[in-house]
């Protein structure tokens, strides 16, 4: 059982190590590093310099909307993006594995494991859709769903494995402020979405230069996120101050409240720093765990609490 656990937190954590290194693709602007898959340039293992691509490279460059270079620094980045993405099935097929021999034990923890395998199937599925449309805006936010959907599912199954799962009685309040809140971080993210797209857009016509001017024209999408942020603080500060003396979730709360903090700081540093390029994964980042810590304090919170 101790087995079954650790494996199912390394799941766990590697899911997140998966959307930081999306988050490293998209701010190196090496999502078409590897233009073709599921190979690259035509290849299991990718050239590391020009001199190693076969004769037809073009091909595979031309029919992308891309520059038609070779850069190995953003080959091997997207390289090890994918590599990860495997790992990850790996990680979940041995999950099941291991979940299948003890199925009528942990009937709801399996049912979960055959969720998350499924689910990263269709993530890595949907990466050659990524790619046949050269990261068409849609295709990449329907990619990064796809990966917090992953998150939240191994999240139920190791609460489900350590029999927190629906565990705490609380006031009902606090389960419709979490659903009120849970509600108007997705919101955030998708204003975050839109404005990552405008970036994408300018900063290409910039060739990735002059990443001080990216954000210079103030977009609406990128006003309405800035504002909505203090509103989603102020809602997290609210929820830790009313849950100040239940000890059962108190901690948790204050975690989540943090979590905001830090993810408005870097929202500032991107801002105000020119968007430097290690501050964009880290706010990617915040945003999945802010998501996931007010998704777990829900799914430990019973239905129909008092």
């Amino acid at each position: 059982m101790s087995n079954i656990k650790r494996w199912a937190l390394a799941t766990f954590i590697l899911c997140f190590l998966v959307i930081i290194a999306g988050g490293v693709v998209r701010t190196t602007q090496s999502g078409m590093g590897c233009p073709d898959w599921p190979k690259c340039f035509g290849k299991w293992i990718p050239p590391t310099n020009a001199s190693e691509l076969p004769a037809d490279f073009e091909k595979y460059l031309r029919k992308q909307d891309i520059d038609h270079t070779f850069n190995a620094l953003h080959t091997w980045i997207e390289y090890i993006n994918r590599l990860l993405g495997v790992l990850l099935g790996f990680f979940g097929l041995v999950q099941f594995a291991m979940l299948f021999f003890k199925r009528k034990e942990f009937n709801k923890p399996y049912k979960l494991a055959i969720a998350f395998l499924v689910t990263v199937i269709l993530t890595g599925l949907f990466g050659a859709v990524v790619v046949k449309l050269n990261l068409a805006h849609a295709s990449i936010s329907v990619h990064l769903l796809f990966a917090i959907i992953l998150v939240q599912v191994q999240l139920a199954l190791l609460l489900s494995l350590n029999k927190k799962l629906f565990s705490i009685r609380v006031d009902n309040k606090v389960r419709q402020l979490l659903f009120i809140f849970l509600i108007l971080l997705f919101c955030q993210s998708v204003l975050g979405t839109m404005v990552r797209m405008y970036v994408d857009d300018v900063s290409k016509t910039l060739h990735y230069e002059q990443r001080e001017t990216w954000l210079a024209q103030s977009p609406v999408a990128f006003l309405i996120h800035r504002s909505f942020s203090w509103l989603i603080l102020v809602s997290a500060l609210f929820i830790a101050w009313h849950c100040r003396n239940i000890q059962a979730i108190k901690n948790k709360i204050f975690v989540l409240a943090a979590i905001i903090v830090l993810s408005m700081i870097t929202g500032v540093v991107l801002f105000y720093a020119n968007m430097p390029a290690v501050a964009q994964p880290i706010h990617l980042l915040l945003a999945a765990l802010a998501l996931t810590q007010t998704v777990a304090v829900l799914l430990q919170i019973k239905p129909g609490s008092k």
